[in-house]
């Protein structure tokens, strides 16, 4: 059976190139690691990006028959391995899972293992460029696989040998057609494929998830009782077998996210000599074209945020505990969708995924720029130079392909998505490779859009299934009020078919703070307020909510948490985007995260809105509330200020009591729903 052991801690840091020198200076750090961690935040545009090392000594006595691989999670963003002095091999990009082979390099005894990583600005390995920081090291974990010589493939684009797939069809509903393709190594006569299907037997809660959508009891099988079985001998290195399952529980969203087992093992002397394990879920979708998005034959509009994957002070070095508070907030905000940007995020996000329901847009980081051409800013990339961008190309496709072939079965995921905001300027050779990049996916997975998104007009017309447009009325193009016209016009752009807004946002600093918010004439400034980001957003869901926005198939905030772009300096923190819905250290709710949980969340909610603009200038203010509750009474210093109703506001979920009169010094501001929730804030005058 194959043997998984992570080997996380106690790695020698070495700040340079390879080879190590003997006596050079390092230090010891644990897995996973990133050197820019403080100078990927700090503005100025001057984290280090070039090659370090990292060193680990392991001592095995090697067995008969065994093979033994390295798996790497993530290293950014070229990776090249030693064992033992001997070059193992190099995976060029930074998001996805990868393996090599060691068995060859390696010795009964101490075997020396050195991992050079670089995040060089590399013209032909996307991204080449992006609005957010190249964080560089072993920022996953690492695991040392020891496999018997018969055993599932672990060298098929980071996948474990094992492709499950059902169709996207209204027919699942009524027989599961479960097909499963796998690959085999070293399968001798008599050796056999069996394959099972069972409910989940398990259900690992995320850490801060008290109250899920749905009963547990209902969603596993503690028995792990069969619903379909097949066997069949091994003949060949690829083998495929097909099994139904009749009647199947659907895997509804949010509602009732229904996971299967699927168990894969090899036998071998009726023995098992090795076992993969995945978790499927049945549904259909389909995206209408004038009437959006459909799940399992229901119109299921998609609201949704954007994610990017760092941390202060960690930068993408994270562990589970930090993927699984991520995920807490953006469920807790009532959430249906998550657009994984701008790259393959780790495995275990959209283990969540798939376990609360949430419907995934998954990408590649093919983002801005396109090497060999001499547009983009990089200056590796001044000259046009026809082999870089070919070889860019293949890169991208390697990535597209190890970022399918890995997340496939997930029910979560229902689009392949290309690129980011690949500029304008590179016309017909980007038209050329979204085609190809189209098709790839189309041979590897059939039933699953693919994706771009693009904030100008010409990407409309690139090669996709489905497009989301960027769009940012309120912050960088035009008033708050245009969020339909600009949507519209890329709608006409994309031949009358819906689209998605797959950005959307406005920054905010949460100790910046005014009586009379307006948009900034240049974003490029010192002062981010944070009640102008909540009338951006304002705006944005008194159109997206509304019917006028059947088009609209998806939202997707621009972003769920503020993050790392070093070049960065505005807002008041230089290295910093400010438009997240949280703060970059994910302790402060912003206001308007709020406003998305009143109108998203079926949790009650009462929210005072501005509660950190605590010095107040004026006698006379407005205080706002964020409520999804009938009647909210106001209460200021103990006397009763007023009462409004949900039927009547000008917009839902927002009661603004105007003219609120204060007293010098100290003032309570108190409201009250009617269902008796509760909120008090401070204000000085």
């Amino acid at each position: 059976m194959k043997t998984i052991t992570p080997i996380q801690s106690e790695w020698r840091f070495y700040r340079g190139a390879y080879p190590v020198l003997p006596g050079a200076e390092t230090e010891i750090v644990d897995l996973p690691h990133t050197w820019n961690a403080k100078d990927g935040q700090d503005g100025g545009g001057d984290y280090f990006r070039g090659e370090c090392c990292y060193v680990k000594t392991i001592r095995l006595q090697k067995k008969e028959n065994t093979l033994y691989y390295l798996a790497f999670y993530g290293a950014n963003s070229v990776c090249n391995l030693y064992v033992n002095d001997v070059h193992i091999g190099e995976h060029r990009g930074g998001y996805t899972l990868f393996r090599f082979n060691i068995t060859g390099a390696l010795k009964s005894g101490e075997n020396e293992i050195i991992v050079s990583v670089s995040n060089f600005p590399f013209p032909d390995v996307i991204p080449l460029t992006a609005d957010f920081t190249f964080f560089g090291g072993i920022y996953r974990e690492v695991n040392f696989i020891e496999v018997s010589g018969t055993h599932f493939s672990l060298e098929e684009f980071g996948s474990d040998g094992v492709l499950v797939t059902y169709p996207n069809t209204p027919q699942i509903a009524k027989s599961a057609q479960v097909t499963v393709r796998a690959a085999i190594k070293g399968a001798g006569i008599g050796c056999r494929l069996r394959v099972s299907i069972s409910q989940a037997d398990t259900f690992v809660p995320c850490v801060g998830i008290d109250q899920p959508d749905f009963e547990l009891e209902q969603l596993t099988d503690p028995a792990q009782q069969t619903v379909a079985e097949a066997e069949t001998e091994i003949t060949s290195a690829q083998m495929a077998l097909t099994l139904c399952v009749a009647s199947p529980h659907l895997w509804n969203g949010r509602k009732a996210p229904f996971r299967y087992k699927v168990r894969c093992e090899i036998l071998q002397n009726g023995s098992v000599c090795d076992c993969v394990e995945k978790y499927i879920g049945f549904r259909y979708f389909r995206i209408d074209p004038q009437k959006g998005f459909f799940l399992n034959g229901r119109r299921y509009p998609l609201r949704g945020v954007n994610r990017h994957q760092d941390r202060e002070n960690m930068g993408w070095a994270i562990t589970n505990r930090e993927h699984e508070e991520d995920f807490a907030l953006i469920y807790e905000m009532g959430a249906n969708a998550v657009r994984l940007a701008h790259y393959p995020h780790h495995p275990h996000f959209y283990d969540l995924c798939d376990q609360y329901g949430l419907l995934v847009w998954a990408e590649i980081p093919f983002v801005e720029n396109i090497g060999g051409m001499g547009l983009s800013p990089l200056e590796t990339d001044k000259k046009t130079d026809a082999t870089v961008t070919r070889r860019l190309l293949e890169n991208a496709k390697q990535q597209y392909t190890e970022l399918i072939l890995q997340q496939m079965h997930r029910p979560s995921v229902f689009c392949w998505s290309m690129s980011n905001e690949v500029r304008r300027e590179y016309g017909d050779t980007a038209a050329r490779m979204m085609r190809e990049l189209h098709d790839l996916a189309h041979s590897l997975d059939p039933d699953r859009y693919t994706a771009l998104a693009t904030n100008h007009y010409g990407g409309d017309k690139w090669k996709s299934d489905i497009k989301g447009c960027n769009i940012y009325p309120g912050w960088y193009w035009g008033g708050p009020r245009l969020f339909r016209s600009q949507a519209a016009a890329h709608i006409r752009a994309n031949g009358g078919r819906g689209v998605a807004v797959s950005e959307y946002g406005a920054g905010s600093n949460v100790d910046h703070h005014t009586e009379h918010p307006k948009q900034p004439k240049d974003t490029v400034c010192t002062f981010h307020s944070e009640e102008w980001q909540s009338i951006v957003h304002e705006h944005a869901l008194r159109y997206f909510m509304s019917e006028k926005a059947d088009k609209l198939w998806g939202t997707f905030v621009w972003n769920m948490f503020d993050f790392a772009i070093d070049s960065r300096n505005e807002g008041g923190i230089p290295g910093r985007n400010d438009k997240g819905l949280v703060t970059y250290d994910r302790k402060i709710k912003k206001d308007a995260f709020y406003l998305y949980k009143s109108y998203w969340s079926g949790e009650s909610v009462l929210y005072i809105t501005s509660r950190r603009f605590k010095k107040r200038e004026k006698k006379h203010v407005s205080v706002k509330i964020y409520s999804n509750e009938e009647e909210i009474t106001l209460y200021v210093n103990g006397v009763r200020i007023g009462q409004k109703c949900a039927s009547k506001t000008r917009q839902q979920h927002i009661f603004i009591f105007k003219g609120v009169k204060l007293r010098r010094g100290e003032n309570e501001i108190k409201a009250v729903s009617d269902s008796g929730l509760k909120d008090t804030v401070f204000w000085k005058y």
